[in-house]
């Protein structure tokens, strides 16, 4: 077909390519392709961006249709190159008699049929052959992530989502949005079902993807045996797991050895072992379940070290290997985000200390700091008493010397005493917005002390550069601490002795 211009004469084609994708930047997608269809010179012109946007990562489902496109882009000569990221959806294909009544007679039949084929998908294997095969024909693939929801950064057709694909058909013949969202009782393996399928379906395709990612935002999260690595599959399973540079994963322990917390994340730390050159490392915790002794094991086993002169667990040195496993070192870890647990300051130092040497970037989310005290009473104005505030400021004294950027949001804390048992509660630890500070109050924010209760808490702070270092030189000048309490001992009083 014939790709040269049209007549000199047609406005489009006389305007420069820069100024022409600008403006199809502004224009939903249903017109966007009608732009693209009026002539084969406009298609061309197009087709690197529109590729760009719509195919450079891109997210599917365990169907048959929408695994059958991702084959299909995967083998499409001018398409592939562009799919870079690939997403695989949480999308649960309930049981027939889960969804409510009110349905037709065809959309009812529909589902059973959609029902069946997620299924058998799962079970005959075809969903791993399928995944090998578009892994196989994806010589650009760069990341694989598994997700639960679908991204509202849609933002060209207003309130539209990038969903899986076959998603909007099912809703659209069946009546029902399939995707289940927060997890019943007996589907909490789903997540770790799909991650087993996706790292298998690596290896045997001989992919060598950059990241794996897991990004969950209901109660989901992937269980220990997900890890597992067989002795038989480990020429083709080590390899993929060598070449990563980023690991994103949401973790939950086994129920089934809950209790023993010497075994438990066993399989996740053989996994890591094998993860040499990662340089992003991200470990969140399973949402609304604490499980303090076992996260608290984990993170101090990521922070130990059999190099002489560094720290270790103890116990670790002598532990038998098959059940709790030499820690790994990831000497070129550059950013390391922890999120959703609870934890001490004295295991945050340790986890940040060993990695100081290349560490460039740390993202703490959803943590809650622990920590005991010999204090019997507490004094909730006092600043000091704040674990956060500590541990911030030994950030600067420690030695981090490519630390180029801190994010720390939805931060908590507790501290209890170790001989009355009082609590000194910090159920949210947040910060001071200095351009809300300097709007209200017509003075710089120099410390929350002087601006508690004028200007709004904002619960998410990015430091980087300069404002990184004058951070964690007086972090108490930031962070403010709305609601604290004590439980179990009321402040100490000085009697009068007059």
């Amino acid at each position: 077909m014939d790709t040269q211009p049209p007549s000199s004469k047609a406005y489009l084609a006389r305007m420069p390519l820069e100024v022409l994708t600008r403006i199809t930047y502004f224009v939903r997608t249903p017109d966007l392709c009608n732009a693209r269809l009026t002539c084969k010179w406009l298609e061309s012109a197009l087709f690197h961006s529109f590729a760009y946007e719509f195919f450079r990562k891109k997210q599917f489902m365990v169907y048959g249709p929408s695994l059958q496109v991702l084959v299909d882009i995967s083998k499409h000569p001018s398409l592939s190159p562009y799919l870079k990221h690939v997403i695989i959806g949480a999308d649960q294909i309930l049981p027939p008699h889960r969804i409510l009544s009110g349905h037709d007679d065809k959309e009812s039949l529909n589902w059973h049929l959609a029902y069946a084929d997620q299924q058998t998908l799962l079970a005959s294997g075809r969903a791993r052959d399928m995944l090998v095969e578009a892994f196989k024909n994806l010589l650009n693939l760069e990341t694989v992530d598994l997700r639960d929801f679908h991204s509202s950064s849609r933002t060209r057709d207003g309130n539209a989502t990038w969903s899986s694909y076959g998603y909007n058909t099912l809703l659209e013949t069946t009546g029902v949005k399939h995707f289940t969202g927060q997890p019943r009782a007996g589907e909490e393996d789903y997540p770790t079902r799909l991650f087993v399928l996706i790292t298998h379906a690596l290896a045997a395709a001989k992919a060598r993807p950059e990241g794996i990612e897991v990004v969950i935002r209901e109660n989901w999260a992937v269980r220990d045996h997900g890890f597992l690595v067989p002795t038989y599959l480990e020429p083709d399973f080590l390899p993929v797991l060598a070449g990563l540079k980023k690991l994103h994963l949401v973790l939950d322990i086994n129920q089934a050895t809950h209790g023993d917390v010497e075994i438990q994340y066993l399989l996740f730390k053989r996994f890591l072992a094998h993860t040499p050159n990662l340089t992003w490392l991200r470990i969140n915790f399973r949402r609304q379940i604490s499980h303090y002794g076992e996260e608290e094991a984990l993170l101090k086993w990521l922070a130990s070290s059999l190099r002489p002169g560094t720290w270790s667990s103890p116990g670790l040195i002598n532990a038998d290997p098959s059940r709790l496993p030499p820690p790994v070192e990831l000497d070129h870890l550059e950013q390391l985000d922890i999120g959703q647990v609870s934890v001490s300051a004295n295991t945050l130092s340790r986890l940040f200390r060993k990695f100081s040497p290349t560490l460039k970037a740390i993202s703490l989310r959803r943590v809650k700091m622990q920590q005991n005290s010999d204090q019997q009473t507490f004094d909730k104005d006092d600043d000091e008493q704040n674990p956060w505030i500590k541990f911030l400021r030994s950030l600067k004294k420690e030695s981090l010397p490519h630390l180029r950027e801190l994010n720390l949001s939805f931060l908590e804390a507790v501290v209890r005493s170790n001989t009355s048992g009082a609590t000194l509660d910090y159920p949210v630890v947040g910060f001071v917005n200095p351009d809300e500070a300097e709007k209200q109050n017509g003075i710089s924010a120099t410390g929350y002390q002087n601006l508690q209760g004028m200007v709004q808490v904002i619960r998410d702070r990015t430091y980087t550069g300069l404002k990184l270092e004058t951070f964690l030189s007086n972090p108490a000048a930031d962070i403010a601490t709305p609601s604290k309490h004590i439980e179990g001992v009321a402040r100490l009083k000085i009697p009068n002795t007059r």
